[in-house]
């Protein structure tokens, strides 16, 4: 007996698991584990077209068969074909007085190390997360929210990884959990999770609130005058704080209009912050 696999310290979410559901790209869920049994499909391919000449044909198909049937299950949570403690498989006895799988596929191995997919370590990617928690990020350059599902165990620098796909430049920006732009009190540890920064992450709580600001280039300088780049969200490390000399700088595509935009003052992202508590 073996017991439960070591997996390695990165978490999914179900639906990050549940979109890996074809033959190119495999994933299933036991008792928490996520494992890549994409490696399977890959092996019986080659093995179908290097000995179809010496396996016979029936043995081929029902190879495939029995893979067909875990690719049926691909994206899906199978602990129900284990028991708990041991990850061993559930059996059953057959017509022959024989114990087999109630779940098949469990006789499958990973060609490359003989060993059954589900106690495989070179099949395992991860863990389920302990807890999915929402997160609202809001752009104070372009004042745009969004709102993610992420991880318990995620880091901030996760979160920054995962919100790329919503901001090409998210490694250009400030991370804080407050509005205090240039004070080392409020900016996030981008390798500490979400508690460990000091939000409250649970049911009843509100939603964790990150704001993030524009940090410009090294050596280049905000050309809004003194009373529009407090209002602009962008940042200069040059002088430590905000910078108030007229220059050219360029942002990216997607935020010069906003950055044109932003007359507003400070009063406004303090009502942004105000509505992101309610």
């Amino acid at each position: 007996m073996e017991s439960k696999l070591q997996s390695p310290c990165k978490y999914f979410l179900r639906d990050e698991v549940v979109i890996h559901n074809e033959e190119a790209s495999a994933w299933v869920i036991v008792h928490g584990t996520v494992i890549d049994i994409t490696p399977l499909f890959a092996a019986t391919e080659r093995k179908t077209s290097l000995q179809k000449k010496v396996l016979c044909l029936m043995t081929i198909l029902s190879l495939r068969n029995m893979l067909q049937w875990l690719l049926a299950f691909a994206g899906q949570d199978l602990s129900s074909f284990f028991h708990n403690k041991e990850l061993t498989p559930i059996e059953r006895t057959n017509r022959n007085g024989e114990r087999v799988p109630v779940f098949v596929p469990c006789l499958e191995r990973n060609p490359a190390t003989q060993r059954y997919w589900y106690r495989d370590p070179a099949l395992v990617i991860g863990r389920l997360t302990f807890h999915p928690c929402p997160v609202k990020i809001i752009n104070t350059l372009t004042f745009h929210e969004t709102e993610m599902i992420i991880c318990y165990e995620d880091t901030i620098g996760d979160v920054r990884e995962k919100y790329l796909r919503y901001n090409d430049n998210a490694y250009q920006y400030e991370w804080r959990k407050d509005l205090c732009v240039g004070s080392n009190a409020g900016m996030l540890q981008m390798d500490k999770t979400l508690t460990e920064n000091g939000f409250q992450v649970n049911r009843r709580s509100p939603i964790p609130v990150i704001w993030i600001f524009y940090i410009l280039p090294p050596g280049v300088i905000d050309t809004t005058t003194n009373d529009t780049n407090t209002r602009s969200g962008t940042y200069t490390p040059v002088n430590g704080s905000q910078a108030e000399e007229n220059s050219d700088i360029t942002l990216p595509s997607n935020e010069k209009q906003s950055t044109n935009a932003t007359t507003k003052t400070n009063c406004a992202a303090v009502e942004i912050h105000e509505c992101a508590k309610n």
